[in-house]
């Protein structure tokens, strides 16, 4: 964000012009967690320090919406991830990261979760440990077709964690870049005395799932109790389920799924796949010509309608170019819904008193994590397809005389060459997919005080590595080289799959020797680095105010980024793909894999931040009305090398407790969010999908030969998206106005209501390639052109169906670019709720009660320039109203981002006895994918869409600690079953019926815990 007024600099040069008299500066301490929702128990220490502020021990607690989880919160979530236990928290959002998410090469695999507060875009969130930053994951997935990057909560194992402190503010003013949405700190189990072992076993009701994990750690003061080292390890393994255990992920047709519902029978349902073992092709010869009276056909078993010319084998070619619904090929048959894995992770925190004012301390980690998958089997790209010579030993078009050339045929006697346009190698097997991760952490630092002032400083390194490895693809040269043999060990893409269903697998297969020669394995590696020293000093009594002490804090910051991408030389460009046939050329050599170019790059950001807590008014000062009024000003500066762009953000906010037990407050804020090296450093990647070409269907439609620009049929085309270095940062303007009660009479109870609202703008996406064709229609019948659209010359096919149009001649589409560019605008807004109680006890045990809510009530994208030119254009009618612009106005609701989400708890204690319950509530959200064949007169813009159900799951725990003197005094057993009633994701159209991003597949859970402390 550019500075743009002096009122910004005014904040950020009194604030440093503080920071410089204390002549020190900043870090992110070992710290944060908090409190108005959670007040300290006993077992806290009375210890808080707040995630969102910098000064150590200034009374800022009611300033700032802060949510924590403690232990026993953590616990009531049953989570056995990272990725579990964040998503129970309601303020998460979607969860883009996530294996049922990412089954391609070019998404982020493996065991990975990834954070999104607010739903305000991956990549606004700041995940934190003890207070400093996370590495990110090597891999990247597509938001709104542009790269996001994401910190992996998998890397955190729930048993480590003393508490997660959720700041649900924008925080960038304090804590730089990425903390747009907020921050969220994870702060680990530090200073054992003593040690425990564990063992945890869990299995999913119904299914062959399990999953056990082993963990234990040990800590112990020396040097006179000056130091303690507690160190951790642990190890977890699970077993992976297949789709074939879920009624919802086991077909891809789930017509049967809809049966008795507004949405019977609507085709949407059924997402077989056109890509098959019965392949669809182009024979290379007049129509005419052709014993089937058309170029085009596709193999079916002869017992469907509309053969046309007996292949043998119980399977026939019918003509046209997309099979029916029947011969259609479900791609989750044989797939992982759940995948095998395995996780290490190993922890030491060592922290010694030097002096009576100064403390060394040291964090190290590290964790592996390791996941094996079977996605679909690979086919072909629409847009690459594959030339088959005339003389390939099974081509059924060859010359006289050929071994396979059917009989009757009318091809000219020297043979047609034939493309195979739709083909899927299941012969040749799922893709094995397997992940590896690994990362490690270190930390060393220095904190204590000088005289009054506290400080911190530190160092930070980590790295995270991935390697992708598929296995079972097919090389495009090796497979086109197998099928073109002359002889009988070539490969055959002429004998179907199975005639039964031709949906599921291939009863066909070719030698597994002929498969041999075409397979091969695929590589992905990725890795990130972060390097960060940073130095920190604050004081909560410079000097006296009426209203009580005023606080400082002052820092310096330096990191550096970096991350690689290295592809497979047969994705990458080193070796690629020139159809021996045709002559095409593609820069991946790899089956349904598009080329995606080696990618790196690195950063350094250099930052400087100031804070001050303003005591105004005490309640010594006996003011009417005012018992409490305090003042937070912060302001950072960041400056980016790579982009050569400096942030500046000032941050204010302000607590008025009214009475005892009511208090106000608020904050008002900017934040920044830098374009991740992803989106920057990318120097191209190509993509293929299917779109309409409006120019030539605007055309059809003059002509007669299309009814509407509705029913344009979608063609393969090339998409090119770039980074830049001229990208800027993505500007946010944060507002955040709560309540906080706490009524005397009723001692120990908390409530919070908090209204926020984010102004995103800038935001980095791409235009689109739907929208850049749309767009060339528009300038064309004015005139004009895009030039994003790259069309080949028109052909004089061409120039004849553009005869007589309004529009001149146009060629086919070569490909479209579609950079990366600072675009469209955000208004987010909504409400938090929370519910803390601790009941007094009356003699039936201890009771403490947790409600959080939040209430996502607008979500509101705005157009950019060339998106408004598209809008005007349908608003005055030089668009026809076919054509829309996606992704704009109003996305409450659509496909994620739900109105209510929610989290609940009772904990009840008695003696040894500990009983938990929990709930989980998630609303509902529409999925656009599926429009009603029969459209409803409705004045929603999504009432037409389906409804995917909300969803609450209800978790049940109950353990019993031993307390005496026996060898068993310190154990510890628990039983729990999360998701009780055994309920099933909401239905969805999505790849495994539900919207992985919202929801668990893993139904009701069985669990068995034993732990053992000395």
């Amino acid at each position: 964000m550019r500075i743009k007024t002096i009122a910004r600099i005014g904040l950020l040069g009194g604030t440093s012009l503080l920071a410089a008299t204390t002549a020190q500066a900043q870090s992110t301490a070992p710290a944060p967690a908090a409190a108005v929702e959670q007040p300290a128990t006993e077992d806290d220490e009375q210890v808080i320090v707040v995630t969102g502020s910098q000064i150590q021990g200034a009374q800022i607690n009611e300033v700032l919406p802060v949510t924590v989880l403690d232990e026993q919160a953590i616990e009531n979530t049953g989570a056995s991830s990272g990725d579990e236990l964040f998503r129970a928290i309601p303020q998460a959002g979607t969860v883009a990261f996530n294996e049922q998410n990412a089954t391609t090469q070019n998404t982020a695999r493996g065991d990975v979760g990834s954070i999104n507060l607010r739903d305000l875009g991956t990549g606004n969130t700041l995940l934190l440990i003890n207070g400093r930053r996370m590495t990110l994951h090597p891999g990247f997935q597509t938001e709104l077709l542009v790269p996001v990057v994401s910190s992996d909560t998998n890397e955190i194992a729930p048993g480590s964690i003393r508490r997660i402190e959720v700041l649900r503010d924008g925080a960038s003013a304090i804590y730089g870049a990425d903390a747009v949405a907020g921050v969220i700190n994870t702060v680990l189990k530090g200073n054992l005395n003593g040690g425990f072992v564990e063992g945890d076993w869990r299995a999913s009701d119904g299914t062959s799932l399990y999953s056990y994990r082993l963990s234990g750690g040990l800590g112990f003061d020396f040097g006179g109790g000056r130091g303690n080292m507690t160190v951790y390890g642990g190890y977890y393994y699970e077993n992976g389920m297949p789709t074939s255990e879920r009624e919802y992920a086991a077909d891809e047709n789930r017509l049967p799924l809809v049966e008795g519902t507004d949405f019977e029978g609507d085709a949407s349902f059924n997402n077989r796949n056109t890509f098959g073992p019965f392949g669809q092709f182009d024979i290379q010869a007049p129509s005419s010509r052709t014993p089937i009276g058309d170029d085009d056909f596709y193999l079916q078993p002869d017992y469907l309608p509309g053969c046309r010319l007996d292949f043998g084998n119980g399977v026939c070619a019918r003509n046209g170019t997309t099979p029916t619904t029947a011969v259609r090929y479900n791609q989750n048959y044989d797939g992982t819904l759940i995948s095998e894995k395995k996780r290490y992770n190993a922890m030491a925190l060592l922290n010694y008193e030097l002096t009576s004012s100064l403390e060394a301390y040291f964090e190290g980690s590290f964790y592996r994590s390791e996941s094996r998958r079977n996605n679909e089997a690979s086919a072909i790209l629409g847009a690459v397809p594959i030339g088959i010579s005339r003389n390939a030993y099974w081509n059924p078009f060859g010359p006289v005389g050929s071994p396979n050339r059917l009989p009757g045929t009318t091809i000219a006697s020297g043979g047609a060459d034939v493309i195979m346009e739709r083909y899927r190698f299941v012969d040749v097997g799922s893709r094995d997919v397997s992940v590896d991760k690994d990362v490690y952490r270190l930390v060393g630092g220095l904190r204590g005080n000088f005289g009054s002032w506290d400080f911190d400083t530190g160092v930070l390194y980590s790295e995270a590595r991935t390697d992708d490895i598929a296995r079972n693809r097919v090389s495009l040269t090796l497979a086109q080289e197998a099928i073109n043999r002359t002889g009988p060990d070539a490969y055959n893409p002429f004998n179907g799959g199975c005639l039964g269903d031709p949906g599921e697998g291939d009863c066909t297969p070719n030698p597994e020797s002929v498969m041999d020669s075409m397979r091969i394995d695929v590589f992905r590696k990725g890795g990130t680095s972060l390097a960060l020293a940073d130095f920190k000093v604050s004081r909560d009594d410079l000097f006296s105010l009426p209203g009580g002490s005023l606080g400082v804090a002052a820092g310096v910051e330096w990191r550096r980024e970096t991350f690689f991408d290295d592809r497979d030389p047969r994705l990458d460009g080193t070796i690629t793909f020139t159809d021996s046939v045709t002559g095409d050329f593609n820069g991946s050599d790899v089956v349904g894999t598009s080329p995606s170019p080696d990618t790196s790059g690195e950063r350094e950001v250099y930052s400087a931040f100031a804070e001050v807590f303003v005591p105004l008014v005490s309640p010594d000062m006996n003011i009417p009305l005012v018992e409490e009024f305090n003042v937070q000003l912060a302001g950072r500066i960041e400056r980016f090398t790579d982009i050569d762009e400096t942030a500046m953000v000032p941050r204010i906010a302000a607590s008025w407790t009214t009475f005892p037990g009511v208090t106000l407050r608020g904050a008002w804020s900017e934040g920044f969010r830098a374009p991740n090296l992803v989106q920057v450093n990318d120097e191209g990647t190509t993509r293929v999908n299917t779109r309409d070409d409006f120019v030539f269907c605007q055309a059809q439609v003059e002509k007669g030969l299309l009814a509407n620009l509705g029913a344009c049929p979608g063609a393969s085309t090339v998409s090119f998206r770039s980074g830049t270095e001229n990208l800027v940062p993505e500007d946010s303007e944060s507002i955040n106005l709560g309540i906080v009660l706490e009524p005397e009479f009723i001692p120990g109870l908390t409530l919070t209501a908090d209204y926020w609202r984010v102004k995103q703008t800038g935001l980095v996406g791409t235009f689109g390639d739907d929208n850049a064709i749309a767009l060339d229609l528009l300038r064309r019948l004015n005139g004009d052109t895009n030039p994003n659209v790259i069309r080949a010359d028109p052909t004089a096919e061409d120039i004849a169906l553009f005869a007589g149009t309004s529009l001149a001649p146009a060629g086919s589409i070569i490909q479209v670019l579609d950079p990366y560019l600072n675009l469209d605008s955000r208004v987010s807004k909504g409400w938090d709720f929370g519910l803390f109680y601790r009941v007094p006890d009356f003699g039936l045990g201890k009771f403490r009660l947790r409600f959080n809510a939040a209430r996502l009530n607008s979500f509101v994208q705005s157009a950019g320039p060339d998106s408004q030119e598209l809008l005007a254009g349908i608003a005055d009618g030089d668009l026809p109203p076919d054509v829309t612009v996606g992704g704009l106005g109003e996305l409450l609701e659509v496909d994620g981002r739900p109105k209510w989400r929610f989290s609940g708890s009772v904990n009840w204690e008695s003696g040894p006895v500990d009983v938990g319950l929990f709930t989980n509530y998630v609303g509902e959200v529409w999925d656009t994918s599926v429009t009603r064949d029969v459209l409803l007169d409705t004045d929603d813009p999504n009432g037409n869409f389906f409804r995917v159900k909300d969803q609450m799951t209800v978790n049940l725990s109950i353990a019993y600690s031993i307390d005496n003197n026996t060898p068993l005094d310190g154990t510890r057993l628990r039983f729990a079953i999360n998701n009780l009633f055994d309920k099933d994701p909401p239905l969805a159209d999505e790849q495994f019926g539900y919207y992985s991003e919202l929801h668990s597949a893993r139904g009701r859970v069985f669990h068995i815990e034993l732990r053992k402390e000395f």
